[in-house]
């Protein structure tokens, strides 16, 4: 049943639909809704209403800030307790960690170049010093110790011993004087930036707590008192040892902390069985310090009003949106834009209630942005995607059935390369519409149907198959008048060739798909006609042409 789709509109965790229960969804018209973290695409019709919602946007912010800062009353040993961190990110101020996997949050290497560089650092095939590599084998020896288990004393055994070598291989280490229980080891540059929280214990499961956990709550209680969390997103790296085992995360501020893994946990010593890991081991800590380096760099140059006005032109609005600020243009010429609010492209059932659990940050990584210099404004759409399918969307597009495609940054990736190996940036035209997962009546007109099987065949006659012909993905064109007068698709990211390409894995499996689309599974063209068919059985096709 494809109306499975729409149930799941109203219940996002198809578990908490009693299998014995009848469920009635009836379907009306819904009057204006106020959304305030996200722009409804048919509110956008003018800078000021957009610059109201910018405001909005920062206003629930730092709400949300207040809120989960005065939750923080426990040291950060006492909050990683595993009953006391289950309590916290069960309740409504959680932060996203991934714990659990409802409260994960966007990739933070779209807030902060740092991460993008860290992530392919890892990568980089340079030769590392002979003293650094020294410096690596003193370390080990000190990691793979066995170390007497913690005993009600803050400092471990490996904290005296290993910190002055970590110093060699990081720089100077220092510690906080918080009241309380307090990291390891932090990095703070000039003005006030913290740049590294470091948390060890001497053995895995010692000390009480998980120690990636715990430098979360270090920087959470740091970041709670600093002025530049007005000004940034706060970037920091977290390494969290035990014993000869470490991970490194990554954490930025948004409406809450975001800390994300940049690593596995490591094995820093040696294995008999992968000699070379000596060398990746290696290449984890030359990371580690250039990213030190680059935000030590970053924080200094904070506290000049010129180099945030670089990073954008309302600097309160920074630290909300991704750090990408422009474009390279068909001429060669470099086009910069500022966000506007994010485009969540659910439907209208989905934004009347609200984001799930008081999150602000929607999990599309759309936005609406203006660029600069352009009478009138022009606005844009920016996406952040792992794939993308440039060549069928300029197909389509070409032929009025998508927006005008304005930036590959798949095609450009050597321009995007400090988001990491993972993500690239889109940019389109923006389209005055709606789409029609958030369309409200009850007939459409023949034009719109006509469009998609246009689209749909422009695709297959090349060989491409859409993969993901559901209504969010078509966008209803509207002219002047608000009648409806034709139908774009959008959304390439699953595009690909006919029994050539795949379905991601990532995909969500409780959607009642077609017949043979499932994760990993190669596209077929045949997956097309049945989704579209599901989707106008939908609908009662007006043939009159086109309606408001």
């Amino acid at each position: 049943m494809y109306m499975m789709d729409l149930v799941e509109d109203h219940w996002p965790d198809l578990q908490q639909v009693h299998r014995r229960s009848v469920h009635l969804l009836i379907r009306g018209v819904i009057g204006p809704v106020s959304v305030v973290a996200t722009v409804g695409v048919e509110q956008q019709s003018s800078t000021l209403q957009r610059e109201d919602q910018v405001i909005d946007i920062v206003s629930r912010f730092k709400k949300s800030w207040i809120e989960y800062f005065s939750s923080l009353n426990d040291s950060s040993a006492a909050a990683a307790n595993p009953d006391r961190f289950a309590e916290q990110q069960w309740g409504k101020n959680y932060m996203l960690n991934g714990r659990p996997h409802t409260h994960t949050g966007p990739p933070i290497v779209l807030y902060h170049p740092v991460f993008g560089n860290f992530l392919t650092n890892l990568k980089s095939s340079n030769q590392l010093s002979p003293k650094f590599h020294d410096s690596i084998f003193e370390y080990f020896w000190a990691s793979q110790r066995i170390y007497h288990a913690e005993a009600g004393s803050r400092a471990s055994n490996q904290d005296e011993n290993t910190r002055t070598i970590l110093e060699d291989l990081l720089g100077k280490l220092w510690r906080v004087t918080e009241d309380g229980p307090n990291p390891d080891a932090v990095t703070i540059g000039s003005n006030g930036g913290a740049c590294l929280f470091i948390e060890m214990k001497d053995e895995i499961g010692t000390g009480g707590s998980d120690p990636s956990i715990q430098t979360a709550y270090s920087y959470s209680r740091f970041w709670r008192n600093s002025q530049l969390k007005d000004r940034c997103c706060c970037p920091s790296i977290l390494i969290a040892i035990a014993g000869p085992w470490m991970c490194v995360l990554g954490a930025v501020l948004l409406d809450r902390p975001v800390v994300q893994p940049m690593t596995d946990y490591i094995w820093v010593g040696i294995n008999p069985s992968r000699p070379l890991d000596v060398v990746s081991v290696a290449r984890v800590f030359d990371s580690i310090l250039m990213a030190r380096k680059e935000l030590e760099v970053y924080y200094a140059k904070l506290t000049s009003t010129s180099s945030m006005d670089s990073l954008n032109p309302k600097p309160f609005v920074a630290p909300f949106f991704p750090y990408p600020n422009h474009f390279i243009g068909e001429g060669g010429n470099r086009i910069k834009f500022t966000y506007k609010g994010y485009l969540n492209r659910l439907s209208v059932k989905n934004l009347q209630l609200g984001p799930s659990k008081s999150q602000l940050i929607p999990s599309k990584l759309v936005f609406l942005a203006e660029c600069f210099g352009t009478d009138p404004t022009t606005s844009i759409v920016v996406k952040f995607v792992e794939s993308y399918n440039a060549n069928a969307h300029k197909l389509l597009a070409e032929a009025g059935l998508a927006p005008q495609l304005l930036y590959d940054g798949v095609a450009n990736a050597n321009e995007n390369v400090q988001l990491g190996p993972d993500y690239r940036m889109i940019v389109m035209e923006y389209i005055a519409g709606v789409d029609l997962g958030r369309y409200t009546g009850s007939t459409l007109p023949r034009c719109v149907s006509a469009d998609v099987d246009r689209a749909v065949s422009l695709l297959h006659n090349s060989n491409f198959v859409f993969g993901d012909p559901r209504p969010p993905n078509v966008m209803l064109v509207k002219d002047v008048a608000g009648a409806v007068v034709g139908a774009k698709l959008i959304d390439f990211d699953w595009c690909g060739k006919h029994q050539e390409e795949r379905y991601p894995f990532s995909m969500n499996t409780e959607i009642d798909w077609a017949s043979g689309v499932g994760p990993g599974a190669l596209l077929d063209k045949v997956h097309d006609i049945d989704m579209k068919n599901r989707l106008f059985a939908l609908y009662e096709v007006d043939n009159t042409g086109s309606h408001g």
